[in-house]
């Protein structure tokens, strides 16, 4: 169709029989305002189907990851809770063998303190028995010298040679004239 026709030009219904080149201008410009108009109000609408199909694609899509981080996060809680029993496993496991290895220490530190015990026991008795075996041994050889030992015992010698049996008073003192026991 020719611009005439789609604008509704009649010549012979035109104001007057003649129309002005301004009215063609203007109709046409009126024309091109009203296609205008009706391309923005088909693209608005475009625009707005395309808006709501966005909205509701995103509005699906966070659902969805929603979901996914709902179950990530009860499996990593699944995970949490079975790492958490294995270490409580393998911690009852360490305690329990450290238990029994103390068990065995402190069985093992009984049996060779007791074993210990017994050896220095005997050994004490063994030297014992030698420092007897030595004194009567000693004892025969003063007895075969002819020394007697509570002789020697008794008269045991102190600093310098002198008896450390104390003299009696009288003795030492001698009431005024010479002794005995001081001469020389």
């Amino acid at each position: 169709p020719s611009l005439s026709k789609q604008i509704g030009y009649r010549p012979s219904v035109a104001m007057g029989a003649c129309m002005s080149a301004k009215a063609i201008a203007a109709q046409k410009e009126l024309y091109a305002l009203r296609e205008l108009q009706s391309a923005q109000r088909n693209a608005h609408e475009e625009m707005s189907k395309v808006k709501t199909q966005h909205a509701e694609r995103v509005m699906q899509l966070q659902g969805e990851h929603q979901l996914e981080v709902r179950d990530l996060h009860g499996r990593i809680a699944k995970m949490i809770e079975s790492t958490s029993d294995e270490n409580r496993k393998i911690q009852e496991a360490h305690m329990d063998e450290m238990r029994q290895m103390h068990d065995r220490h402190t069985k093992e530190v009984r049996r060779i303190q007791e074993d210990h015990h017994n050896h220095m026991q005997q050994e004490l008795l063994r030297h014992v028995e030698e420092v007897r075996k030595m004194q009567v041994e000693y004892r025969n050889q003063l007895k075969g010298l002819g020394v007697d030992m509570r002789y020697l015992n008794s008269t045991s010698r102190g600093w310098c040679g002198m008896p450390t049996t104390v003299l009696p008073k009288d003795m030492a003192m001698g009431n005024g004239h010479n002794d005995k026991a001081f001469t020389p």
